[in-house]
């Protein structure tokens, strides 16, 4: 799914990402680390939002950053949201999946999923922070993405709304979709992948067998 070598991100003085090598497979891979570690500006260049300093990637078989095609076989879900305040929930998400080469009607099916039917025809700027983030959620899976990639999943959710996005997260995967899945609060997500990345400090740390990175994720991050 995903291919990086020699990958480097430089915002002025800070490297963010310094020569990373990494191949994803398909299924359900999670990515840990801690703040500043280089998780999102992967996930970013990755999805073509961020141009990097040095190295190149694959996603798809495809460069992100240089092929516009590949950007539309993938899903993503940004933490902080980014999403048009002027907008209603549904505006949006119907732009989503026209983009991505759909018709919109699955906008109501993903709708339902994430639990947004009350709110989803009001203006984003009028949205809690909670609602931005499922709005967020439901535009990651609407379109018929190949690969979706989840930044922070489970941030600014109350209980039900954690338990019912890792629902979902395991149905999807479980249905035969490609996820990348990025969080804090990663055990729920660990015990169901099928590969696991641990970046730290802008490198890779380890990756592989979710059973043989855990005693490294446990090991910075007890619980």
């Amino acid at each position: 799914m995903v291919r990086a070598k020699k990958l480097t991100k430089r915002f002025g003085s800070v490297v963010a990402l310094d020569s990373v090598d990494l191949e994803i497979p398909g299924g359900l891979t999670v990515v840990v680390g801690p703040n500043g570690g280089g998780k999102s500006t992967f996930m970013k260049i990755a999805t073509g939002a961020y141009r990097p300093s040095g190295g190149c990637i694959e996603v798809l078989g495809k460069d992100p950053w240089r092929d516009e095609g590949v950007k539309k076989r993938l899903g993503a879900s940004f933490d902080p949201p980014a999403l048009p305040p002027l907008r209603t929930g549904r505006e949006w998400l119907e732009y989503v999946s026209e983009a991505r080469g759909g018709n919109g009607r699955d906008v109501t099916e993903a709708a339902e999923t994430f639990g947004i039917e009350g709110f989803v025809d009001k203006r984003v700027r009028d949205y809690s922070a909670g609602m931005r983030k499922r709005v967020s959620l439901a535009q990651a899976f609407v379109g018929d993405p190949e690969l979706v990639f989840l930044d922070e999943p489970l941030a600014n959710l109350d209980l039900e709304g954690m338990k019912n996005v890792v629902g979902v997260i395991q149905r999807k995967h479980e249905e035969g979709l490609n996820l990348v899945v990025i969080s804090h609060i990663w055990r729920p997500f660990l015990e169901m992948a099928d590969y696991a990345v641990f970046i730290a400090a802008g490198r890779v740390q380890a990756s592989g067998d979710p059973d043989e990175v855990l005693p490294l994720i446990e090991g910075a991050f007890p619980l």
